[in-house]
């Protein structure tokens, strides 16, 4: 069994997190159809934890010491525990060869720059996400978090209009990069979606789960990028977990 380590707990279904970073994770092995289970820790355990099953630290803090952060895994059937969302892919692909292929070959490095890319672009949205935190996390996870990166800005009207232009802007850049390729929904082309489109798909269902389906907020992003962002959601969300 594959143990999931998830920062938390939440109100997010434990089928989604309510991490991006996290949710990479967990729609790749839902994809896979591998079973798992979350485990959640407590942002002031994670080194703790972590050290205790021998998940490595994913880089240095200003001091030079390790930083361990979520996701990990601990696969019970194999002895082994892996970090860093993109590393647990390549480790699912080599210890499950005859599941479906996150990060076919020849396109690790691609796939790397694309998620680097999405997640710098996505984190300009932060401020007109945060504000609906209370609504996901717990009081005592949201101090936590304020102590590390301060209170959420209250932002204008104007202001969050000008968030989601922006941003809009910002990832329908990546249309004519898709179409250059030949690419359709899936950023690899053909049917089948890789490590990459997860990794879209979680930054964007975000936004689907905490504002709701129906909202004009994820009708607008779910029109970015040529109605890919949409797309790409809902057909991760096919794979149910198992």
């Amino acid at each position: 069994m594959i143990t999931v380590y998830d920062l938390g707990p939440s109100r997010f279904p434990e089928h989604v997190s309510g991490s991006p970073n996290t949710r990479k994770v967990i729609f790749s092995l839902n994809y896979k159809k591998l079973p798992f289970k979350v485990s959640f820790v407590d942002l002031n355990e994670v080194d703790q934890i972590a050290k205790s099953i021998g998940a490595p630290p994913t880089t240095t803090n200003p001091d030079g010491s390790p930083k361990y952060s979520t996701p990990f895994i601990h696969d019970s059937s194999t002895g082994k525990s892996i970090s860093d969302s993109l590393l647990i892919a390549e480790y699912l692909d080599k210890a499950y060869p005859t599941t479906p292929k996150l990060l076919p070959e020849g396109t690790r490095v691609l796939q790397a720059v694309f998620v680097d890319t999405v997640t710098t672009k996505a984190h300009a949205l932060i401020s007109v996400l945060r504000p609906k935190y209370p609504e996901w996390f717990f009081p005592e996870f949201l101090a936590e978090i304020e102590k590390r990166i301060g209170a959420p800005k209250l932002l204008s009207q104007e202001e969050t209009k000008e968030v989601w232009a922006n941003g809009k802007k910002s990832f329908d850049e990546l249309l004519g990069a898709y179409e250059s390729a030949g690419a359709g929904t899936f950023v690899m082309g053909g049917d089948n979606p890789v490590f990459a489109d997860f990794a879209l798909a979680a930054l964007f269902s975000s936004v689907k789960i905490m504002f709701g389906t129906e909202s004009e907020e994820w009708k607008n992003v779910s029109g970015w990028i040529g109605g890919r962002t949409g797309k790409v959601v809902e057909e991760t969300f096919k794979y149910e977990r198992v």
